[in-house]
């Protein structure tokens, strides 16, 4: 899946599901409980980071349930049931949380298995959801974004160039739509001088399934639209 990284809240998501993915792909227990931990910590940051933005209260990092409570309060706002469903699994991430940084009950706790991940990121997901509807706020969409295949398989290649009807490559008003990937340029489309390049670079901008740095559209030695893309990845 590609990723448009626009925000420092889904970078760190996006983290926490490549450390989760991990996990299932460590080939021993060491890797693994290193990749839970890092999913644990990772996701725990996302949701101190969305109940900071949904309550407009920078300080709820710190007695996390504390001052969440207490900007919940200011806000006039119902409660939060800490006593049972979700933000009481909301508190038991945090104890695994803490577990990972400051304590180890026992050497057990070091190589946990890779479905603590799973229920991690699953409960983390449902509280950022529910804290923005408890705010009177949409929750964000990177929030519904599950997938992340982990390690990089090396299958994706850069597209064929595609010659519209009507273009002429040698014309020298051709419209080109071309990008970069992996550090060098590609063609992607070739069309006619007068062609709608926009509905041909959106087509292109829809479809893009490896992670490219940039798109540049011109025509001769005409820039007629360059963009750089936040693309997890490149």
């Amino acid at each position: 899946m590609i990723k448009l990284v626009e925000n420092n809240h889904y970078h760190l998501w996006c983290d926490a599901l490549h450390a989760r993915a991990l996990a299932h792909q460590a080939r021993n227990k060491w890797d693994r409980g290193t990749y839970v931990r890092w999913c644990i910590t990772t996701a725990w940051t996302v949701l101190e980071m969305a109940c900071q933005d949904a309550l407009e209260d920078n300080q709820i990092s710190y007695s996390f349930k504390q001052n969440l409570d207490n900007a919940i309060e200011r806000k006039s706002l119902s409660k939060l049931n800490w006593g049972s469903g979700l933000w009481q699994k909301v508190t038991e991430i945090q104890k695994l949380r803490k577990d990972c940084i400051h304590r180890f009950e026992n050497e057990s706790k070091l190589f946990p298995e890779a479905n603590i991940a799973d229920n991690a990121i699953d409960v983390i997901r449902k509280a950022v959801t529910d804290i923005y509807i408890h705010t009177g706020n949409d929750s964000p969409k990177w929030i519904s974004d599950e997938k992340d295949d982990g390690w990089d398989k090396g299958g994706s290649s850069a597209r064929a160039t595609v010659i519209r009807k009507g273009a002429n490559p040698d014309d020298a008003q051709t419209i080109r739509i071309k990008y970069i990937y992996k550090g060098r340029e590609h063609e992607s489309d070739i069309l006619p001088p007068d062609a709608d390049w926009q509905k041909y670079y959106e087509e292109f901008l829809e479809g893009i399934r490896i992670p490219i740095s940039k798109i540049i559209v011109c025509q001769g030695t005409k820039i007629l639209k360059e963009e750089s893309l936040p693309i997890r990845g490149n």
